[in-house]
């Protein structure tokens, strides 16, 4: 069941980063482009992302179905520090963009020229959002294990009690042996049982 529980646990990460690497993605266009982020974003190749929220919005409902399995199960968290988890989601979403942006410059015919792709055209402000959105990603995470705790709190097993047997009509009086049949009784018979018939 282990490896349940570490599956479910990189799903939800996985799940946050995509939601949080699609956030940074269209903040940082519509940032830069405010005038028609959309018609920008269709120029540059960028109109391919209109298509992946259902299978965000399925990546999310998996992460919250991860949390539920975990709190079942009982997992414990990870206990690393709220400003670690910053860092480590906000590094993790500068990688992905810078990925992302260099994938997509190959992909449409242009020169991928390394970070300069990633903050040509007012890119530089996925830094600060990637902090920004690193710093949710990281609270988010803290609230489902904090979901996931009270449901292994709630999940629980409670204490079986003991309740007398339901009891119908009145007892039957102790039978008493006769003495002829106390040593049956013990196995002290003087002779065997006769042979059971073939």
């Amino acid at each position: 069941m282990r490896s349940a529980i570490r599956t479910a646990h990189g799903l939800r990460l996985v799940a946050i980063l995509a939601v949080g690497a699609f956030a940074l993605h269209q903040l940082r266009y519509l940032l830069a482009f405010s005038g028609s982020p959309s018609a920008e974003l269709a120029e540059h190749g960028h109109g391919y992302l209109t298509d992946l929220l259902t299978p965000l919005a399925v990546l999310v409902l998996a992460a919250s179905l991860a949390t539920l399995v975990r709190g079942t199960e009982g997992a414990s968290t990870t206990g690393a520090s709220l400003g670690r988890r910053i860092a480590i989601f906000a590094a993790g979403l500068l990688a992905i963009y810078a990925g992302q942006e260099a994938l997509e410059a190959i992909l449409t015919g242009g020169d991928p020229e390394g970070v300069a792709t990633a903050v040509a055209g007012g890119g530089w402000v996925a830094l600060p959002l990637a902090l920004g959105i690193g710093a949710l990603a990281a609270l988010l995470l803290t609230a489902l294990e904090a979901a996931e705790h009270a449901i292994a709190v709630a999940h629980q097993e409670r204490p079986i009690r003991s309740r007398a047997p339901a009891v119908r009509g009145r007892a039957l009086p102790a039978r008493r042996l006769s003495l002829p049949s106390v040593p049956l009784a013990f196995g002290l018979a003087r002779r065997p049982p006769p042979p059971v018939p073939a």
